[in-house]
């Protein structure tokens, strides 16, 4: 099996389901692994509770993923549907803020509909990824006009932004602006402007930590640096997770022998599921995943590069980065080398909307990779 070779035309790309079915399995398993203790003593009573959610998550985002399989990418990313389609995002969020709104821990990210929690956050990046590039593909000359192509985009920017800062979730704000950004410099966008939007970002960061001092937001901006120094505080997430990690060490404790999930580390199974992965598989576990996410994210690049037109490579570029950016952050806040930010493991971490989302996105990555007609 090369990983260098892209697949025949007509045939989907086996190394991106072998890839997601592997991680969708994997993230079954540490879900129950992580989750198992702290359900059974102060969450639901059921030890399979977040076992048997996650298994049904992962059955309806596979189905979805099998009908974004066959579904042409040339359909929504029609300009009017993902207009219509950002439209829909764009109300879903807006419902954050009303009687369906759910508040967990001072932040009101979810709503509630037949007893499950949707995120529609995780939605938008998604919707948001599908109208850029569909915007851009339409009519490539957009890109070099300030007026009729830039304004629109940031402007949409600012307010899905603005909007998911306000539930708050600075994070996965600075996530969809990045992503957007990401799309814009691939259609051609002037390097400049890139420019400034890392000043407008650098500027945002220095008021709050000049500015905003004793406020949540700059204990989430400057504790990463020590956690241990508030380790009942703003920093106890991290340090746990620093400890679950020396824990494991090399070649870990064994699947299930984490201690640190033992009501240590609060929702192990949520955004610091790799800590107990680090802790039971150790770094070689570690390793090992984050190769089989390189060869996912290299697949999906390659069959951005080979699509046979705009839409598609616009579309699979920006499915591919946001898999990249999510590993990349949850990494980066798990080994408190950034602040901490509420960014899933893609395919790992327990939760509906991202895992259902993200196997959509692999959807639509191998309905373009079918369609591929250049060669390597």
């Amino acid at each position: 099996m090369n990983i260098f070779k892209l697949s025949k035309k007509g045939e989907y790309d086996f190394l991106v389901i072998l890839m997601v079915v592997l991680f969708v399995v994997f993230g079954i398993v540490m879900v129950f692994s992580a989750s198992y203790y702290t359900t059974m003593n102060v969450g639901e009573g059921d030890p399979y509770h977040y076992l048997k959610r996650q298994c049904f998550f992962a059955g309806v985002g596979l189905v979805f993923m099998l009908i974004f399989m066959r579904l042409d990418y040339h359909w929504y990313t029609n300009i009017k549907v993902a207009t219509v389609g950002l439209g829909i995002c764009f109300l879903l969020l807006i419902l954050v803020f009303t009687p369906l709104g759910v508040t967990v821990n001072y932040a009101t990210r979810w709503i509630a509909i037949m007893g499950f929690r949707i995120t529609p956050s995780e939605l938008a990046k998604l919707g948001l990824i599908i109208f850029t590039a569909s915007f851009l593909a339409d009519k490539p000359e957009r890109i070099r006009s300030f007026t009729t192509g830039l304004v629109p985009l940031f402007v949409i920017m600012a307010v899905y932004a603005a909007i998911i800062i306000k539930q708050p979730n600075l994070s996965t704000a600075v996530v969809i602006c990045a992503l957007m950004v990401a799309i814009m410099l691939i259609a051609g966008l002037n390097w400049g402007y890139l420019i400034g939007f890392i000043g407008v970002f650098a500027a945002g960061m220095m008021y709050i930590l000049t500015f905003k001092q004793n406020t949540h937001w700059y204990d989430r901006l400057t504790n990463f640096t020590n956690p241990f120094e508030n380790k009942l505080g703003e920093g106890y997430q991290v340090s746990q997770s620093l400890i679950a990690l020396g824990n494991g060490g090399v070649k870990g404790r064994g699947l299930g022998g984490s201690i640190t999930k033992y009501l240590y580390l609060p929702e192990p199974q949520n955004d610091f599921i790799l800590a107990i992965i680090g802790e039971e598989l150790g770094f070689i576990g570690i390793a090992v995943m984050m190769i089989c996410y390189l060869i996912l994210i290299y697949r999906g690049f390659l069959i951005a590069v080979n699509a046979k037109d705009k839409a598609g490579m616009l579309l699979a570029s920006g499915v591919t980065m946001m898999l990249a950016f999510q590993v990349i952050i949850n990494v980066a806040v798990v080994t408190a080398s950034m602040p901490a930010t509420g960014i899933t493991l893609p395919f790992i971490s327990y939760g509906g909307t991202s895992l259902i989302v993200f196997l959509i996105s692999m959807g639509m990555l191998l309905n373009i990779s079918r369609k591929d007609s250049k060669k390597v």
